[in-house]
């Protein structure tokens, strides 16, 4: 595809793998971190090294970019930076922003509203596939919004990930993020007190997993993270406070119905708050 001037704002465990497959397919990037944090000027040092433009702000590179990719924490850093003045301000005319946070759809449908007034796209695209997949290209990207406009970046989409999802609407992305968040963090309790019970009447770790594998009780995130828990390998991966902000924003989404099992997770996860720096399942040292 012809090269194309992108944006983008966020060097997380996620964005930083994400920016560089991009630079890497030869598209003209500018780069920005959101906060000045070490670890964030840290990464900025490193790209620019390798040639990256980092610009200074995150609105010098609304005035530049053509498609601005935008992924951040979470509800709060992603208003900071879309609803900026000087950043709306510097946007040209006709400027795509696809976001690819965990956030709320509620969020999303605010600034696409906002946007459409400004004459810019927004798609909402969250990912799905974890660090691994964002260094490989693997990842899954939920894209909702005007089709036509998440047609006019997919060959953009495809160099971040091989399964691109159209679901619908502007926040159909986030709804359905969350309930795969959900589906995580409550798969990833289940196995992890399965486990300990497995422990507790004398199953040997491996047979657990050799036997659960090929079982009704199998599921992907068992598969992936047994081994983590197994051997209390948790340096790497999905923190813990990640997981937990997923769940709240997954809660505070849904009206009118009781998610009983959820609730409870989230419980559970703010019991682990000690562990947040480290991959999700750590969480099973609450158990184990």
């Amino acid at each position: 595809m012809k090269s194309k001037k992108i944006g983008f704002i966020g060097l997380g465990e996620m964005g930083y793998p994400m920016a560089i497959r991009l630079f890497e397919a030869g598209h003209e990037l500018y780069i920005s971190g959101h906060s000045q944090n070490p670890k964030s000027l840290e990464k900025m040092r490193k790209l620019k090294e390798r040639g990256f433009v980092i610009e200074e702000s995150f609105w010098k590179v609304a005035e530049k970019a053509d498609v601005i990719v935008t992924i951040l924490p979470a509800d709060k850093e992603i208003k900071e930076v879309l609803l900026d003045p000087k950043f709306m301000e510097s946007l040209k005319k006709n400027t795509t922003i696809v976001d690819m946070t965990s956030c709320s759809s509620a969020t999303i449908k605010e600034i696409g509203g906002i946007y459409a007034d400004l004459e810019c796209r927004v798609i909402d695209a969250p990912v799905s596939g974890g660090i691994n997949g964002a260094e490989k290209g693997t990842l899954a990207i939920l894209a909702s919004g005007e089709k036509e406009d998440v047609e006019g970046v997919r060959p953009i989409l495809e160099i971040l990930g091989d399964k691109i999802m159209y679901v619908g609407e502007l926040g159909k992305g986030k709804a359905v993020k969350s309930v795969n968040q959900m589906m995580v963090g409550l798969h990833a309790i289940a196995f992890i007190e399965a486990y300990s019970a497995g422990l507790n009447q004398g199953l040997e770790p491996e047979l657990i997993y050799e036997i659960i594998k090929k079982s009704s009780g199998y599921s992907d995130i068992f598969d992936r993270k047994f081994k983590n828990v197994m051997n209390h390998q948790f340096g790497e991966g999905f923190k813990l406070k990640h997981m937990r902000k997923d769940l709240k924003v997954a809660l505070d989404s849904v009206q009118g119905i009781p998610l009983p099992f959820s609730k409870l997770a989230h419980e559970f996860y703010l019991m682990a708050q000690e562990y947040d720096e480290m991959d999700f399942t750590a969480i099973s040292k609450l158990f184990i």
